[in-house]
């Protein structure tokens, strides 16, 4: 009985570093596709003397979902409505709001802005539904009249987002394709200079955008973020009444659902929205169990994967559905591995330990691809100032911020198993404390 116990143990054992090295090396794969022109870029046609490709797109509709926004809303509204599109509207969708988010939309001096309000029990069925509810809206020729769908781009952007002025110039074009179904830009925080947690998620953010997401251009298949998101009019239209579901992830749900239409969908790594990142650890872990969560619920999406979708666009985005049980595995091991350094200090401590190759192979391993990955955030930051030397530092730093999605996956998988699937809102920060955003997108 103890010799078939330790087999298992073994298995288990040799399971998880199969599983971490299969991590590992999806991540280098994707560092190198990232740092290379994908071939449809490469081989686009060049634009026709006269034309402006921007204007290739009719209609410019931004829906900005709003529960409580104040704070930041009015600010939000004044960036949009300078950007230069000669048929650009925002829809504000006020999803039972009980401060003063409406009124500031409702009072806002120019006739572009509209206000969508969603009262109870419609209200607060949690993003995905206020945004069905927008192009609900939209379809009714309320906001945009006499236009075709398929010239009509939406862009969901969060209320405390903020797009880079040049946005329009550097997404707009891209729809040119027609069966382009959705572009998703770089995300960036403003806040990332006041706080080391906010750091990090900037870092995050940039690591997933720069390195995944372009990495992804190659496969064809790019997904969608909540925040800073273009489709297509007629692609959500062709996903039926509701495009976006009640996942708690509505935006990846989204984006895999577009690919299995038949869509293409790009990412822009030339221009992003900058957005506040959280400075409580607490409510860090709360956001990204709600994001995890959702996560497990686009796994349902899985057989249709692999029924219509084939190549590389089917194999990573079964990895990318699939990674959280990576992750919850991956938790295991990195257990084991902060006893071992625990010991190995012990015995420092005492004096009793001997050098072992395995400290500098366990370094490597452990830190090895972050230091590789914190190039490419030294590149985005040194026109801020940003020495290579404190990219190493933070990408150190980094590791440990990672370890913190181990404590949200766990409470997403035990939500999960409990049936619960409510999630509270994001509180925001007033507006004027927010940095301004740079501007300088999210990579070049």
């Amino acid at each position: 009985m103890i010799i078939l116990f330790n087999q298992r143990i073994d298995l288990v054992l040799i399971l998880a570093v199969v599983l971490v090295g299969v991590s590992v090396l999806y991540s280098l794969t994707m560092l190198v596709l990232s740092r290379r022109t994908p071939r449809q870029e490469r081989a686009a046609r060049p634009t026709p003397v006269g034309v402006d490709p921007a204007r290739a797109v009719s209609d410019v509709v931004f829906v900005i979902p709003c529960l409580n926004e104040e704070r930041v809303l009015r600010g939000s509204l004044d960036r949009l409505v300078s950007l230069e599109h000669p048929r650009l509207h925002v829809l504000v969708v006020d999803d039972g709001s009980d401060d003063g988010t409406a009124e500031i939309a409702a009072s806002y001096p120019d006739a572009r802005v509209h206000l969508l309000r969603r009262r109870a029990p419609e209200a607060r069925q949690g993003k995905g539904e206020a945004l069905n509810a927008a192009i609900r809206h939209i379809r009714s020729g309320a906001v945009a009249r006499g236009t075709v769908s398929k010239d009509v781009v939406v862009c969901v952007v969060d209320a405390d987002g903020r797009l880079e002025p040049h946005v329009l110039d550097e997404v707009l074009p891209l729809f040119a394709d027609q069966q382009l179904g959705a572009v998703q830009i770089g995300v960036r925080i403003n806040n990332r200079d006041t706080n080391l947690l906010a750091r990090m998620q900037d870092v995050e953010f940039v690591l997933y955008t720069e390195v995944f997401q372009r990495g992804r251009r190659h496969l064809g298949s790019v997904c969608l973020g909540g925040n800073g998101q273009f489709v297509r009019l007629s692609a959500l239209y062709g996903l039926g009444p509701s495009p976006w579901s009640r996942s708690l992830s509505e935006d990846l749900d989204l984006g895999v659902r577009l690919l299995l239409d038949g869509w293409s969908t790009e990412f822009n790594h030339r221009t992003a929205v900058h957005q506040q990142g959280l400075v409580d650890v607490g409510r860090w872990i709360r956001q990204r169990a709600r994001w995890f969560q959702g996560h497990l619920q686009s796994w349902t999406l899985v057989p249709w994967v692999l029924r219509n979708l084939a190549g590389t666009r089917r194999v990573d985005l079964l990895y990318h559905l699939t990674s959280p049980f990576l992750l919850l595995v991956t938790s295991f091991l990195s257990l084991a591995f902060f006893f071992w350094i625990l010991a190995v200090g012990l015995d420092v401590a005492l004096g009793s330990a001997v050098f072992s190759p395995w400290w500098l192979s366990a370094y490597l391993i452990a830190f090895g691809p972050a230091l590789l990955f914190g190039v490419v955030y030294w590149r985005n930051e040194r026109e801020h100032g940003q020495r290579l030397w404190h990219a190493v530092l933070l990408m150190h730093l980094y590791v440990a911020y990672a370890l913190l999605w181990y404590a949200a996956g766990w409470r997403a998988t035990v939500r999960s198993l409990t049936g619960r699937t409510s999630w509270a809102k994001t509180d925001r920060t007033a507006d004027d404390q927010v940095p301004e955003a740079a501007g300088t997108g999210s990579g070049r």
